[in-house]
């Protein structure tokens, strides 16, 4: 078939459009639909999965996390997780001597969900407490915006003071600088010392709710608190990206002999990165896609059912005119394109259609919703193929019966 004879049957399509507007109308709605469905699911997923890496990379391009507890994304740790042997300060220091070619800082971390702060009859309750030393700046890339930050003097007699985030320092100092004043933070007495950066959200949650103090003043008044109220974790930067897989391969084979793991026995320890979080991530929204993907491919064929419906019904109509064509010369081929092209042209119309629609709607979800959506091109070009692909499949039978009818019964037929 020559590209003439497609561009006269695209026409003739077109034409059979316009002369039955309800009733394409309504068969290009179905597929519109479908891929309307089909858009908008791949928009949110590929909008949570933008997010999600952007995120994770806001902590720092390539950092690695070691605590007692398995990775996970959102869920508490198990009894078994709760009740090993605590990562201690002593591993941290193991970790930076015995990996050092892999591994350019270490930042052991002791955590506390929530502290009391109060300042000149104002008070908050809400802050993140973080016990650190003072490689915590370089290996979370995270710095202070005036004042300093906690110094290995600090560390070593145990000082009270402490380092604000911006959440803390608006809520406790609104019209002042913080910067040498007291606070007491569960009723004990802090010097600030600095202020750091802003950071930004993670998840809808503010990172600059936090305030930092030193590791061994942490372990001096909140230490035996027991987990999860009060965690203990190191974060361990590579000198470049390269180095991740094979720092975390040192790190977990250090850790391992130190806590005397037997060959062969699960890890009694979790180690992750950037890359590994994504994977978790990926896993977890993967059956998510396919159930989406099923639903989208269901509504597909909703419409390609109505497509096979119609051009059924458009071969009984034009018996006659395909009797008069067939009379002229036109081959079976030419008839079976003439009505596959056909239906390509009406779900080709409803996958535009479906398109337009799904990038509008994601649009509106991106300005009005806390919801992400992020439609990639390579949507977009699946979204045609597929519409076009219905065509074929739900055009091919109508198609192979109108090419197939006897001209003599079909230029009798009334």
């Amino acid at each position: 078939m020559t590209f003439d004879d497609i561009k006269e049957s695209a026409a003739m399509a077109v034409a059979t459009v316009r002369a039955n507007k309800l009733r394409s109308s309504l068969t290009i709605l179905g597929v519109a639909i479908g891929v309307v469905t089909l858009t908008f699911m791949v928009s949110i997923i590929q909008g949570l999965n933008k997010a999600f890496a952007e995120q994770i990379e806001s902590l720092g391009s390539n950092t690695i996390f070691v605590s007692k507890f398995d990775p996970s994304f959102g869920r508490q740790p198990n009894s078994e997780e709760l009740h090993r042997k605590d990562i201690s300060v002593e591993d941290a220091e193991a970790i930076r001597t015995e990996a050092a070619d892999a591994v350019e800082s270490v930042a052991p971390i002791r955590r506390k969900i929530a502290a009391d702060l109060r300042y000149a009859g104002k008070e908050t309750d809400t802050p993140v407490l973080l016990g650190v030393t003072p490689e915590y700046e370089f290996t979370l890339s995270q710095y202070v915006e005036r004042g300093r930050f906690v110094v290995d003097a600090d560390n070593a007699g145990r000082e009270n003071v402490a380092v604000l985030a911006q959440d803390v320092v608006r809520s406790l100092f609104p019209f002042e600088d913080p910067v040498g004043k007291e606070i007491k933070i569960e009723g004990r007495p802090f010097r600030v010392v600095g202020v750091m950066e802003p950071l930004g959200n993670f998840f809808g949650q503010s990172r600059d709710n936090s305030l930092y103090i030193p590791l061994s003043t942490f372990d001096k008044y909140w230490r035996d608190i027991e987990p999860p109220v009060v965690v203990f974790f190191i974060i361990i930067r590579p000198h470049t990206r390269a180095h991740v897989q094979t720092a975390t391969d040192e790190i977990t084979d250090i850790l391992r002999r130190r806590r005397q793991v037997p060959a062969g026995v699960k890890n009694n320890f979790g180690v992750s990165s950037q890359d590994s979080l994504l994977d978790f991530y990926n896993q977890l929204t993967g059956a998510t896609w396919l159930v989406l993907t099923a639903i989208s491919f269901v509504a597909l064929m909703i419409g390609g059912i109505g497509v096979m419906n119609i051009m059924l019904v458009s071969v009984t109509e034009r018996t006659k005119e395909i009797g008069i064509r067939k009379a002229v010369g036109a081959t079976r081929a030419n008839i079976l394109w003439q009505f596959l092209i056909e239906a390509v042209v009406l779900t080709g119309l409803g996958g535009l259609a479906g398109l337009c629609v799904g990038e509008v709607a994601s649009l509106l979800m991106n300005r009005y919703s806390p919801l992400p959506a992020y439609v990639p091109l390579w949507a977009i070009l699946v979204g045609i193929g597929i519409s076009a692909s219905v065509g074929i499949v739900f055009g091919l039978w109508p198609a192979w019966k109108a090419a197939r009818l006897d001209p003599i019964e079909a230029l009798r037929y009334e």
